[in-house]
């Protein structure tokens, strides 16, 4: 069991650089929760306590996003393994998950408690510029869409609309709203609104259902 642990540990990103003299003693002294889900098995819930390290390691998921006005919903499916959920939110001012992570397949993960991170980094000094490296990455790529030049014509507006409110870009995309409120959200016309939406759906690129736009390609739309 051991060495099957000390396997999966290994693979993991946060990890990456240790000899196996170290990863053997953090075997030792560090719980690493090793949990197996089925098909609709939550992970964790939109606005619940972020006080812990979760890696998927296998499995397909749906990370949801419920607007705080309510004025739109965004769900995201893809597979990536050995994605990790959140690390941003564990410390600073709102420590709570941003979305609802669910398996859509049979599903693994790896939990460790916010405790234990925090006795890591205060101990290794590669798993503190392993995670720092992973904060810088998401923080860089937050203030890349800040900086983009802002976008005039329709096509570009609900591109942009969409990407501001995604977390991986590839998979398939389904976004809850009708038009009249993503017209509002990105300060244009229902009719520019309209004429876009249908045009991607012609091209094969989306579909149109009420109050509902469903991205069939995320690599192909971007």
């Amino acid at each position: 069991m051991i060495q099957s642990m000390f396997e999966k540990l290994q693979c993991l990103p946060l990890l990456m650089g240790l000899s196996v003299a170290e990863l053997m003693e953090i075997v030792e002294k560090v719980k690493f929760e090793f949990r197996k889900h089925q098909e609709g098995s939550q992970i964790v819930s939109q606005g619940e306590k972020c006080d812990k390290l979760i890696y998927v390691l296998s499995g397909t998921l749906c990370v949801s996003k419920h607007d705080v006005n309510h004025s739109f919903q965004i769900h995201e499916y893809f597979n990536k393994p050995l994605y990790v959920i959140e690390p941003q939110n564990m410390w600073g001012m709102s420590q709570k998950f941003d979305r609802t992570y669910t398996f859509t397949s049979e599903g693994s993960t790896c939990v460790v408690e916010k405790k234990q991170i925090n006795y890591l980094m205060s101990h290794y000094d590669i798993i503190k510029t392993n995670f720092l490296n992973m904060i810088c990455n998401m923080l860089q790529r937050a203030t890349h869409l800040l900086s983009c030049k802002l976008p005039n014509n329709p096509e570009e507006k609900i591109k942009q609309f969409i990407k501001n409110n995604k977390i991986y870009f590839s998979g398939q995309t389904e976004i809850k709203i009708n038009m009249k409120q993503l017209a509002q959200l990105v300060s244009d016309t229902r009719l520019n609104i309209s004429k876009t939406l249908n045009l991607w759906q012609n091209k094969g690129l989306i579909q149109i259902h009420r109050g509902c736009i469903f991205i069939l390609d995320d690599k192909k739309w971007i």
